[in-house]
């Protein structure tokens, strides 16, 4: 009898120490089955299911396919909170989903996706393979079949360095994934085509602030600039006069806004820009005083005496301070890439780089 006292008093000391430690389900979530309301911690929620995400352990020598597991999507759910989810192919040339969808509070990025996509996992489930059918070459093909063609995403234009099974969104955040060849391109640290982020929300919570800084002559435009995102809700913008020593290590967002000779005339870093373009994931390259837009090869597709850019780098996966440049062949093209920041934004959207001439505004890389 005494054993059987002991047995329950450790049961019930167990299971105090458990519920004290959040073990228990039913911690800061109420479910109302009438109205399929869900309310974790004190927040509602309609239509969620719970998270979805289980580890597939990955085991050396087994079946690929066996390491990997495809989730249907669940469907979107009623939430305060929302994130901009966006897919598309080709760096950007083709859409395949751009919707406004719920979040909860705190979740990570792969339960966004699984209620709003076909998601296959690989890795171990931490891997995005395939999302609606469109999968990775890379992954579980071999031999000739095996091409450098997989899923890439950015939070707010920067490249994430983690996968989408850690990040944790934050409200109002743009979640964009492509798919594209990375033969030549291994990382894009840095695109354009979520404006006016990161310089509203940051990346991953924080945000250091944006500078704009100008050449000679371009103060006035640099305060236009700034007048329009603080419509669009960025709060910390201060102006500058161009200092290329400011961007060797940025600790902040920085906009550069002048013609392409007075942005590479004293700074190291803009010529190396500029020479590398396609390996990082830039692709307008100014030369013989034109501007050449590339294909994802690095090929010169068009080639302008007369034109402007908007394009942004980072100095690889982890840097997540990008530096934009606003530039152009002369004066006139410099302002005809503001007027797109500051009357168009939408006409960027989805966009990797920006080339604007004669022929109107383009998404680079050209990919045929």
């Amino acid at each position: 009898m005494k054993k059987i006292k002991s047995l329950i008093t450790l049961l019930l000391v167990i299971s105090m120490v458990f519920s004290s430690c959040g073990f228990s389900m039913a911690q800061g979530k109420d479910t109302d089955s009438k109205s399929n309301v869900v309310v974790i911690d004190g927040v509602k929620y309609k239509g969620y299911k719970g998270p979805v995400q289980g580890e597939i352990k990955y085991k050396e020598g087994r079946p690929a396919n066996q390491n990997s597991k495809v989730y249907k999507a669940s469907g979107d759910i009623e939430s305060p909170y929302h994130v901009d989810l966006v897919v598309t192919t080709d760096f950007g040339h083709k859409k395949i989903y751009a919707k406004n969808v719920g979040l909860v509070k705190d979740e990570v990025g792969m339960e966004v996706l699984f209620r709003n996509l076909d998601i296959q996992t690989a890795y171990g489930g931490g891997f995005v393979n395939a999302i609606n059918g469109i999968e990775s070459k890379f992954t579980f093909y071999t031999g000739k079949n095996r091409k450098k063609q997989d899923w890439f995403y950015w939070v707010n234009g920067i490249l994430a360095p983690v996968g989408i099974a850690e990040y944790r969104p934050s409200p109002d955040d743009v979640i964009w994934w492509d798919y594209h060849d990375w033969s030549i391109t291994m990382f894009a640290p840095a695109v354009i085509g979520s404006y006016p982020q990161p310089f509203k929300n940051g990346f991953w919570g924080k945000n250091p602030g944006t500078v704009i800084m100008y050449t000679d002559g371009y103060k006035d435009e640099a305060e236009k600039l700034k007048a329009s995102l603080i419509k669009q809700g960025v709060k910390k913008i201060d102006l500058a006069a161009y200092n290329p020593k400011a961007l060797e290590k940025p600790k902040k967002y920085y906009i550069l806004l002048g013609t392409w000779n007075k942005l590479a005339k004293k700074s190291k870093l803009m010529k190396d820009i500029n020479r590398k373009n396609k390996l990082i994931g830039t692709y307008v390259k100014f030369e013989g005083g034109k501007l050449k837009a590339l294909d994802f090869k690095g090929k010169t597709i068009s080639s302008y005496d007369h034109a402007g850019a908007i394009y942004a780098y980072a100095a690889g996966i982890g840097s997540v301070n990008p530096i934009w440049m606003v530039t152009g062949t002369d004066d006139e093209w410099v302002n005809k890439a503001l007027d797109v920041l500051i009357n168009k934004p939408k006409s960027i959207d989805r966009y990797f780089s920006a080339v604007i001439s004669k022929n109107g505004i383009e998404n680079v890389p050209y990919v045929h």
